[in-house]
């Protein structure tokens, strides 16, 4: 089919629509169609205003954002005095980050790849209108319901679509997929209907069949799009034990000497049968957790075993059609930590060396050393002649206790310095939470942005994706860190993971490349100094999330563990940086540069000896 033309998108984003929400119909909500991923809209109510755009689509979702403003404010909004602007600020920033899972998330451009879990016919014609706003050649659908739905409806309300696969959730409720494509077919003229016993094979065979111009709708049911959308936010966490007795304390196998890697695995009920078939004499160990009950929630698995045992059990998932994302997956998680994309970023070839420029009156271990802008820049030249690839520029402190530093005046401290130092043999980064500022800065001549909120700014990603520069994105619980704050972890990194995950595919859908995601984990940020070194410790876990990895260690205060107080840490610094460096960590980011070069340089001449025409 033909998606809406150039003209009737015009149309559709000069279009207006105004709903009451209340019983007395005193909020107004205008929604303005479609900017981008977004919908910008106004909701009104008696005395206040607010103005934001939500990453919902739809004007139903406008709707509910009235609904929700005028709840908070039913609550906020009393016997206490409220400042009206900081609570319209609070509501627009507040929806702005309002993002719901498998609710007409966009998960790719090229093609439009679009996961919706409707599964009654009024939710799949909502679908179907709001998909009408974007410009597509072909729509390829692929649907999975439950038993007790109406399909006919459901396939009626649909978009007119090119070709249809069906497929069966995991789920005990599952509609046979044999028996929906028959429903779909009574209810459609659609020319072709496939099926697939497995919804990651069929969302697999549709991006197969469709053209960087068409369409992929993944609907049916909740159930189906969160297996779908496994492909994207699914991890497959690397680990390498260094002993035989760090493979018994990292993982539940039970490893002999021929484990040289483990991997979990997040899996649906139904692949854990056919791995488990699979790997059955092929010289892997594998544990699965006991269950109680059916459920369709992921499983993780893990496997064990040598390198060679993982590429022959890949050649055998291949030829599973419900393992063979498997395998491919396996297949990247085991290869090479680093690989050239051409993009020239120099994490690509070796572990990269950010130093730390505060240009503030209170930064944790340099405040007011650099704060004039003659020092500033003399320490950038210094850091780039010790070794420096990439210059963090920082205006606004994120220790314990900072204040925060308003927009214009954490411009005014880091845009001088930062168009001063654009020209050196370095990237300059920009430290900051706020997207005015990173917005500011590129336009100064920076080259990445550094969020230690990890995207709170909904507009952050979007700069990102506008310039289409790197953006690190940490996992941080508060920035700056609230002193004393007990935050309570299952397993840190695998929470870490879970958490930064969802952020990478914020950026990820704003249309950034995964090797421009750089992930950190956050050290000091909500950790104890345990649970930072553990962190440390296991950092090659974070190649699941198939993005760099950053490690700002400097001077923290985890080395209290070790004995070291503030002006005490350089040694354990330098120390920790070299342990990152062979964990694998892309960057490493300093404020000492000279000495923790050579650590990372050291780090890199480990490992086994390669045939060497000098010997000198």
């Amino acid at each position: 089919m033909t998606g809406a033309t150039g003209e009737a998108l015009a149309a559709i984003r000069e279009e207006t629509a105004t709903r009451t929400v209340g019983p007395d119909g005193d909020v107004r909500v205008r929604s303005r169609g479609r900017d981008g991923l977004e919908n910008p809209v106004t909701i009104d109510g008696d005395g206040w205003r607010v103005e934001t755009k939500l990453p919902l689509l739809g004007d139903h979702q406008a709707r509910n954002a009235g609904v929700a403003a005028a709840l908070v404010r039913q609550v906020a909004v009393g016997p206490l005095a409220v400042d009206e602007k900081a609570l319209a600020d609070a509501l627009a920033r507040g929806l702005r980050n309002a993002h719901w899972p498998g609710r007409f998330e966009v998960m790719g451009r090229e093609p439009l790849v679009v996961l919706d879990g409707a599964h009654n016919p009024g939710a799949a014609a909502t679908v179907a209108d709001t998909l009408e706003t974007f410009a597509y050649d072909e729509l390829h659908v692929v649907a999975g319901a439950l038993a007790d739905k109406d399909h006919r409806g459901i396939a009626a309300a649909l978009p007119p679509a090119d070709r249809i696969t069906v497929c069966r959730p995991d789920h005990g409720r599952a509609e046979d997929e044999a028996v929906l494509a028959a429903a779909i077919k009574r209810a459609t003229d659609v020319p072709s209907v496939e099926t697939r016993a497995d919804v990651p094979d069929a969302v697999d065979a549709a991006l197969a069949a469709a053209g960087p111009e068409d369409a992929v709708l993944v609907t049916g049911s909740l159930h189906t799009v969160a297996e779908a959308r496994d492909r994207w936010a699914g991890a497959q966490t690397p680990l390498a034990p260094r002993s035989l007795a760090d493979a018994r304390r990292r993982t539940s196998l039970a490893p002999d000497r021929a484990v040289h890697r483990v991997v979990k695995l997040r899996l649906r009920p139904r692949q854990v049968s056919e791995l488990r078939e699979a790997v059955a004499n092929a010289g892997l160990s594998c544990r699965v957790p006991d269950r109680s009950g059916h459920s369709s929630d992921p499983v993780t698995v893990e496997l064990g075993g040598t390198l060679t045992a993982f590429e022959q059990i890949c050649d055998r998932l291949a030829d599973r059609p419900e393992l063979a994302g498997v395998a491919a997956r396996l297949r990247t998680t085991l290869g090479p930590s680093r690989s050239a994309t051409g993009s020239g970023f120099p994490w690509e070839a070796e572990t990269a060396l950010m130093g730390i420029l505060n240009v503030t009156p209170d930064s944790f271990h340099d405040g007011g050393e650099f704060n004039d802008r003659p020092d500033a820049v003399a320490r950038a030249e210094e850091m780039v002649a010790a070794g420096a690839d990439i210059v963090d520029v920082g205006g606004e402190s994120t220790r314990p206790g900072a204040d925060p530093v308003p927009v214009e005046e954490e411009i005014d401290r880091v845009l001088p310095v930062v168009e001063r130092i654009a020209q050196l043999d370095a990237l300059v980064s920009i430290d900051t939470r706020k997207a005015a500022v990173a917005r500011a800065a590129l336009d100064a001549g920076a080259d990445i942005l550094n969020d230690v909120s990890g995207l709170e700014d909904p507009a952050m990603r979007l700069v990102a994706a506008e310039y289409d520069v790197p953006v690190v994105v940490m996992h941080s619980i508060d920035a700056p860190v609230v002193a004393g704050k007990d935050i309570p972890y299952d397993d840190v990194v695998a929470d870490v993971i879970d958490e930064l995950t969802e952020r990478v595919l914020l950026a990820e859908k704003a249309g950034l490349d995964r090797s421009q995601i750089i992930v950190d984990p956050g050290i000091g940020f909500g950790k104890t100094a345990r649970e930072s070194f553990e962190l440390l410790d296991r950092l090659e876990e974070f190649r699941a999330l198939g993005c760099p990895v950053l490690v700002g260690h400097s001077h923290k205060s985890l080395f209290e563990r070790v004995g070291r107080e503030a002006g005490e840490r350089y040694e354990p610094t330098v120390a920790a940086t070299a342990l990152a460096a062979d964990r694998g960590a892309d960057v490493v980011r300093v404020h000492d540069v000279a000495a923790n070069a050579a650590a990372i340089d050291v780090a890199a001449e480990m490992g086994p000896a390669e045939t060497e025409t000098d010997q000198d």
